[in-house]
C-alpha cells in the first residue's frame, strides 16, 4: 500500500465497501497505459467518487463502471498533451498529471476553471490529496473542501438517490 493511501485513510475514511476492481495489467495491454502505483492504491481502497461533494475522482473502465466516459476517455489527446485529467471540482477545476517520465515520476497539475495560471506539485495524486485534505497546500480552488472531509463511492451515491426516490437514468 502507497503510504500516502494509507495516511489518506487516518482523516477521510475510505467506503465501507472498499474501491473499484480495475484490471491492471489488462488495462495496459488494451490500452498502453500504465498509471502511477499510488493512484492504483487509492482506486482499490476508495474507488471512484467524490471528496467533500466536490472533487470528482476518475477511474479507467471496469466491469460494472457506471459511466460512458471513464478516465482514458481521451487518452489519445491525453498522450499528445502529456497531461491526464483524473479529477474535477463542481467549479470546473481540474487536476491532472503531467505525464513526464515514468509513471510514478508524474508530477500534479491543478489548473483553475480560469486557466489563468496552472499551479504544478512535484508529487503523486496520492500525497496530493493527502496535503489538500489535511489545508497544508491550498491551490486556488473555486469550490472549498467541506469539514470534515468524506469520501462517497460512487456506489453510495447511488444508493442515496434510490433511497431518496431518484432516477438513476443518467446516472
Amino acid at each position: 500500500m502507497h503510504w500516502a493511501v494509507e495516511r489518506l485513510g487516518h482523516v477521510m475514511p475510505p467506503p465501507r465497501d472498499g474501491g473499484d476492481p480495475v484490471d491492471w495489467d489488462a488495462l495496459r495491454v488494451e490500452t498502453g497505459w500504465q498509471l502511477p502505483a499510488d493512484y492504483r492504491n487509492f482506486v482499490a481502497v476508495y474507488g471512484m467518487g467524490t471528496i467533500s461533494d466536490s472533487i470528482g475522482i476518475r477511474t479507467p473502465y471496469f466491469e460494472g463502471h457506471p459511466y460512458a466516459h471513464h478516465l482514458l476517455t481521451h487518452a489519445e489527446q491525453a498522450l499528445a498533451d502529456r497531461e491526464l485529467t483524473w479529477a474535477s471540482n463542481e467549479a470546473g477545476d481540474d487536476f491532472l498529471w503531467r505525464c513526464i517520465g515514468t509513471p510514478e515520476q508524474w508530477s500534479v497539475i491543478f489548473r483553475p476553471r480560469n486557466r489563468r495560471q496552472d499551479h504544478m506539485y512535484d508529487m503523486g495524486m496520492a500525497e496530493f490529496l493527502l496535503h489538500l485534505v489535511r489545508s497544508e497546500i491550498r491551490p486556488p480552488l473555486e469550490a472549498e473542501l467541506a469539514r470534515p472531509v468524506t469520501f462517497e463511492s460512487w456506489r453510495d451515491a447511488e444508493q442515496h438517490l434510490l433511497d431518496e426516490g431518484g432516477d438513476l437514468e443518467g446516472f
